[in-house]
């Protein structure tokens, strides 16, 4: 506004009585401005901090939402600039909402003025209408979004909310993002605490194997004990591995591959790895491509215990052969053929028992074949040797195999 010791040297016509003024419905501002144009766009903004203001008065005196919510005219601005991008039919009756111009005025006036203290320098005043109606219905829809901002909160915020799946735990932190940036109170806090912990369960995901096997790698994602799904596919990578294929199902992962190009090294892999919003996500799959495979030996004497002597011959003995396995391929023993030396063959069909895993399985054997005590005793001899064979059946498979028993020693309590 003109001061004492300013000078009119130009106007734009008769000065209006509103000039300076108050009047009800409308907001009557004047912007200064070494321009013409400076003045009118420092006018404009003016119209917009008094309706941001009115309104705030108005959502504090006439509702119980808390003072320090709206002493900070940002959350009014920001729901105004909101709510004025709508294009509704509620919106069209708001003149504001519709963007705040020199059309919608009902008057205007400018004076170029000049001073000792300030030279030349412009005054642009505005009367812009703004009805007590259209103030009451913006303080009504700010007070019903605040709440739905603030109840908003209070769901993503809580403990006892788990998401289920990786895309909604973004969704949500892009969400208590926008939060934290309209609440300039004590919610702000809230809306980044809760940030942070939704940021940790990004960094606390796991992949749990699922029933991996030779050539398909399973897994889930777990967020502690609970199950998580994701919509990513992953990054996977082997140094010899070739992928076939990957897909989910109910949240289990399969990834195919084919390890023909792979050699028998225990340090076979396949790596799988995420990214949940600034944290990677990795575990490595071990394979042994030797695991369905049975590779079996005899490892320690065979040892013959009479259970029924007949004269010069054992009638009925037990025996136990260690077989070892290196491999955890599971197997069936369905014969074993046993050969002293100048002896008739022992031979044990039907025997069907399975063992899986790496290690020593004990095979107990009942033969009921006579053996000959002098020719078959080991003991006070220092060496003695036996031939044979063990046949089996790959569990995986289903393919027979024969392990060669050869100069094996053996040990017998006749």
């Amino acid at each position: 506004m003109a001061g004492s010791q300013e000078k009119v040297i130009e106007k734009s016509g008769p000065k209006p009585k509103w000039v300076n003024g108050l009047e009800k419905d409308y907001v009557i501002v004047v912007g200064t401005g070494a321009t013409l144009d400076l003045a009118r766009q420092q006018a404009l903004m003016m119209i917009k901090e008094s309706i941001v203001e009115a309104i705030a008065v108005n959502v504090k005196t006439n509702t119980n939402i808390r003072t320090e919510e709206v002493s900070n005219r940002k959350n009014v601005f920001m729901f105004l600039e909101t709510f004025s991008s709508n294009t509704t039919s509620e919106s069209q009756k708001v003149p504001f909402l519709q963007g705040i111009s020199l059309a919608q005025a009902e008057g205007f006036y400018w004076e170029k003025l000049q001073s000792r203290e300030l030279g030349t320098q412009y005054a642009y005043h505005i009367r812009y209408p703004f009805p007590v109606v259209d103030m009451n219905r913006l303080a009504f829809e700010f007070k019903l979004r605040d709440e739905e901002l603030t109840a908003k909160l209070e769901r993503l915020s809580a403990d006892t909310f788990y998401p289920s799946s990786v895309e909604e735990i973004e969704s949500i932190i892009g969400e208590l993002r926008i939060l934290a940036d309209y609440f300039m109170d004590g919610r702000r806090d809230v809306a980044n605490l809760a940030i942070r912990r939704y940021n940790s369960m990004l960094s606390s995901i796991e992949l749990s194997d699922a029933g991996s096997t030779l050539g398909t790698v399973r897994y889930v994602l777990k967020l502690g004990s609970r199950m998580i799904t994701t919509v990513k596919k992953p990054i996977i990578r082997s140094e010899c591995a070739k992928f076939t294929g990957t897909d989910q199902y109910q949240g289990v992962w399969s990834i195919k591959y084919d390890h023909s190009d792979c050699y028998g090294d225990l340090k076979n892999n396949v790596v799988v790895r995420y990214r949940f919003g600034s944290n990677n996500v990795e575990k490595i799959f071990y394979f042994d491509i030797n695991q369905t495979k049975v590779d079996i030996f005899v490892s320690q004497a065979i040892g013959f215990r009479k259970e029924k002597l007949a004269e010069d011959s054992v009638a009925r003995a037990k025996v136990d052969i260690a077989i070892s396995s290196k491999t955890d391929a599971p197997f069936t023993v369905t014969k074993v053929i046993l050969e002293f030396k100048g002896l008739p063959q022992i031979i044990v069909e039907n025997i069907n028992q399975s063992f899986s895993g790496k290690g020593i399985h004990n095979l107990s054997l009942v033969v009921e074949t006579p053996v000959n005590i002098a020719q078959s005793s080991s003991l006070g001899k220092t060496v003695v040797q036996m031939n044979g064979f063990i046949q089996y059946i790959n569990n995986t498979s289903g393919e027979s195999g024969t392990y060669r028993i050869y100069n094996q020693t053996y040990n017998t309590d006749w």
